[in-house]
């Protein structure tokens, strides 16, 4: 066992027994992201910052990173569907470079995984008009490296670079994948590895395996210029034989892809070079808007035994409201005492996409590491897709292995109460002690709002009593509170308070013994009519009956009508 904390790390070379005939080859994977920058009120144009990161293997002979690359923005074409067309096209130019390092053992150890991989970083900025389907971001290159096992002539085959964007009205940016791609395995070992992404606009993302893109790059061609059309859909590479998208490392291996996280485990019992391709599908509101890809190589090699980290808790998914604070400890174990070094990432971490940010801090210790994660959320952080970050427990061993874990967040919105129960309408002589309620939840408590009227009764309770003042219109507002202070929307009942209807009975009349006359005037709709007494009348419910009397005596009679509309 190794008590040396992680802290050598290199590059040189590659620790692999396999013929590598890679003169003029080197892709190893890369992908697009893009950044929505708006309507350009100078253009009329849509601008989008278009990033693309490709990765070569830096062997000996390896051809160099290419210093710049065409990229088409395409949309549908809807004579024919088999075909992209170009509305834009640029020029990806590279601006950065750097190694990607992998974890070695420490300086006692005799055993280094010595893989060469390079990154190049590659930006412009791409303009488009508006239109109702979206882009399609696209860019080739050639060729892959010659060694890779489960590709069926790898070396004259391409790479293309994709991402799809909403309409540009649909403000969208692409998910980000937060580390990078890890370039070694070791064989017959279970290993996890982070494909997890990170989306700014916190959308719904879902991860899975897909066949890699060859594009329409080829060696005679490696550089071609975005054309002005494009077969659609894009062209993937030729598996070899026993080798699928699922299962990247021939047969009996092991691949799988949590759909929620990103998480992959990887099992191949074989050492040497395997593609693999992960797509993230980005939804919003249950809508597909974007998808995005990673194209990697993985090398798997042989290394000695050594158990990766054990993960101290199984709990990984949590559930709370905005406003409340979570605190647990992240911790890990090493089964054979090496020493060990605890990371972390994620958006919940970010400043710049989450505010206030949770804390986690970086931690080593011999055997076992652990550090307590804590958020304490407001109230504008809840939202329907999960929050998530991830740790990385490394140990010192012969390799480094290590243990990759995805912790997933659900910030519970406060939840607005969905109807309430309550007259719309009233007429005034009977609009006060009115009553009106929402289904309550536990913890909640509420906030009636009324206008043209006062609340009476039911302060912070889901029920409430309401005298209204006068004729109009008038609303009932309530407000929930979860437990920790935080509002949900409003929900709001209008009310129309109908006036008294006037009574109309008409001017005295007088007639002789046997006559009649019409008592009232013509009705309104929705209004009824009440006669009282209904002696002698044609209808003690109309609102214009005919009263008849006959008096037999020697004196005249007075009845009186009381007409009730």
């Amino acid at each position: 066992m190794k008590k040396l904390l992680l802290a050598v790390l290199c590059c040189i070379g590659a620790l692999m027994l396999i013929a590598d005939d890679a003169s003029a080859t080197h892709l190893m994977g890369g992908n697009m992201t893009y950044e929505y920058l708006g309507l350009n009120s100078g253009t009329g144009l849509y601008d989008y910052r278009v990033t693309l990161k490709i990765y070569r293997l830096c062997d000996p002979g390896s051809s160099q990173l290419p210093v710049s690359t065409s990229i088409g923005a395409y949309q549908d074409n809807p004579g024919n569907p088999n075909l992209k067309q170009r509305v834009a096209s640029a020029t990806l130019n590279l601006i950065s470079q750097q190694s990607i390092v992998p974890p070695n053992a420490g300086a006692s150890c005799s055993f280094a995984p010595n893989v060469c991989v390079e990154e190049g970083v590659y930006q412009t900025t791409v303009s488009v008009p508006a239109n109702t389907t979206g882009y399609y971001f696209i860019a080739d290159r050639c060729c892959r490296n010659n060694n890779i096992a489960n590709l069926s002539n790898p070396g004259a085959t391409g790479q293309a670079y994709y991402a799809f964007a909403p309409a540009p009205t649909i403000a969208n940016n692409s998910p980000t994948f937060a580390v990078p791609p890890v370039p070694f395995i070791c064989a017959n070992d279970t290993v996890s590895i982070l494909n997890q992404a990170i989306d700014v606009d916190g959308d719904s993302l879902s991860y899975a395996f897909v066949t890699p893109f060859a594009g329409i790059s080829s060696s005679g061609s490696p550089s071609p210029t975005a054309p002005t059309t494009y077969t659609w859909p894009i062209p993937t590479v030729t598996y070899a034989t026993n080798f699928s998208s699922t299962q990247p490392f021939g047969l009996n291996s092991y691949a799988t892809m949590d759909a929620t996280t990103g998480l992959g485990v990887y099992v191949s019992p074989n050492q040497g070079y395997y593609v693999v391709a992960v797509e993230i599908s980005e939804y919003r509101n249950g809508v597909l808007i974007g998808l995005s890809r990673l194209d990697i190589q993985i090398i798997v090699i042989t290394c000695p035994t050594n158990p990766a980290p054990v993960l101290a808790s199984t709990q990984t998914s949590y559930t709370i409201q905005e406003g409340q604070t979570l605190c647990f400890n992240v911790g890990y174990t090493d089964p054979n005492g090496d020493s060990l070094f605890l990371t972390h990432t994620g958006d919940v971490f970010n400043s710049t996409l989450v505010s206030p940010t949770a804390t986690l801090s970086n931690a080593s210790g011999d055997s076992t590491v652990s550090s307590q994660f804590c958020w304490t959320t407001s109230c504008n952080q809840g939202r329907t897709t999960p929050y998530q970050f991830s740790t990385s427990a490394t140990d010192n061993g012969c390799p480094a292995k290590v243990t990759n874990t995805v912790y997933t967040i659900n910030v519970i919105n406060t939840q607005k109460p969905t109807s309430m129960t309550g007259p719309d309408t009233l007429c005034l002589n009977a609009a006060t002690g009115v009553a009106y309620s929402v289904s309550s939840t536990s913890g909640y408590t509420y906030h009636w709002l009324v206008t043209n009227g006062t609340q009476v009764s039911g302060t912070n309770t889901a029920s409430a009593t309401v005298n209204f003042t006068s004729p109009g219109l008038a609303t009932v507002s309530i407000v929930a509170l979860n437990p920790f202070g935080c509002p949900s929307d409003t929900l709001t009942k209008t009310v129309y308070i109908k006036p008294q209807p006037t009574a109309v009975a008409g001017s005295d009349v007088s007639f002789c013994s046997g006559g009649s006359a019409t008592l009232g005037t013509s009705s309104t709709t929705g209004y009824s009519y009440s006669w009282s007494p209904a002696t002698n009348l044609s209808s003690a419910t109309s609102s214009n009956p005919t009263v008849t009397i006959n008096n037999t005596g020697t004196t005249p009679t007075s009845t009186t009508y009381i007409l009730t509309t």
